[in-house]
């Protein structure tokens, strides 16, 4: 089959490879689509001491696809809980002790879906939802979950800082849950998108909640600056290991901030993504900016277009 494939920071490679093998309960999927995303461009760029820790690496996680044995539509997420560890035994599942192995290697024209996350996060896509939208599936999961982690309630202002891709599904979810969603920061195009999306733009001060979308330190800070007294600061995106923030110790004590992360998602999560995407309550497909083939892929992430939230990649 023909797969792009990882060989290091900024060496990614379309070749032929074997057809994957699947195991007992693992699942073989032909993949229709593949969606790019800020993961897949930062681990580009620098590697990912998980995804790709072993060279060369197959790449990718976002798709839709056709599962061979039955011709169904499916997509699914890129990890599943073990339900057994002391994490899932609390009911937290994001953080469950033995994600691994994670699905990867949707950059390619067939895609094995480990047996765990086959048996609970492989899910059927409805006929009137395209393949292109729900590939959206895991990310808007995601940022359901980080919603939930921020606790946010009907009536708050809630702001949102970064409008690439995962600072409008946050709009929306935000949105969904009955609070106002404020865009803060990010280019004139992409905040423009904002009111299709639930948000309208403004400096976020004085928000109830703040969620970080931006993937920096400075995102992680104004988070901290913009919140009201006793409201909450939520650190959605990863930062490279070992990095420090600097943040505001006055703040947080006497004004009783609340600092909380949102990492990955849940299975309920991911199930309510797909609804919200069938649901077609927003544009969904505006997310999509860009289509490429396969081979095209490499030259897309080395210089990323003009107005480029995410990509299309045909197989």
């Amino acid at each position: 089959m023909r797969a792009a494939r990882f060989h290091g920071p900024g060496d990614l490679r379309v070749e032929d490879v074997p057809d994957p093998r699947p195991g007992p309960g693992d699942v073989l999927v032909q993949v229709d689509v593949a969606l790019t995303d800020g993961t897949d461009l930062k681990a580009y760029r620098r590697g990912h001491p998980l995804l790709l820790s072993k060279l060369p690496s197959l790449f990718g996680h976002e798709f839709c696809g056709t599962e061979v044995a039955t011709g169904r539509r499916v997509v699914a997420a890129n990890s599943a809980p073990c339900g057994t560890c002391a994490a899932c035994g609390r009911g937290e599942e994001a953080q469950c002790e033995n994600l691994l192995p994670l699905l990867n290697g949707a950059y390619a024209e067939l895609l094995v879906v480990p047996a765990r996350i086959a048996g609970t996060n492989l899910l059927p896509v409805p006929r009137s939802l395209s393949s292109e939208v729900a590939a959206l599936m895991e990310p808007l999961a995601c940022c359901l979950h980080g919603v939930e982690r921020a606790e946010v309630r009907e009536g708050q202002t809630v702001a949102v800082l970064g409008a690439g891709p995962i600072g409008l599904m946050l709009c929306a979810c935000i949105a969904d849950a009955g609070a106002r969603p404020v865009l803060v920061g990010g280019r004139a195009q992409r905040r423009a998108l904002g009111p299709d999306f639930g948000a309208e733009p403004g400096d976020g001060a004085g928000a109830d909640v703040a969620i970080e979308a931006t993937g920096t330190a400075k995102g992680w800070r104004d988070a901290v600056t913009l919140v009201r007294r006793g409201g909450t600061a939520v650190a959605f995106s990863g930062l490279p290991a070992r990095t420090e923030v600097p943040l505001d110790a006055r703040r947080i004590h006497y004004e009783e901030l609340t600092l909380r992360g949102a990492f990955h998602h849940t299975p309920r999560t991911v199930r309510a993504a797909l609804a919200f995407l069938a649901s077609g309550a927003r544009p969904w497909e505006k997310l999509l900016t860009h289509e490429v083939s396969l081979d095209g892929l490499p030259g897309l992430f080395a210089e990323p277009p003009d107005g480029y939230l995410k990509a299309i990649v045909r197989l």
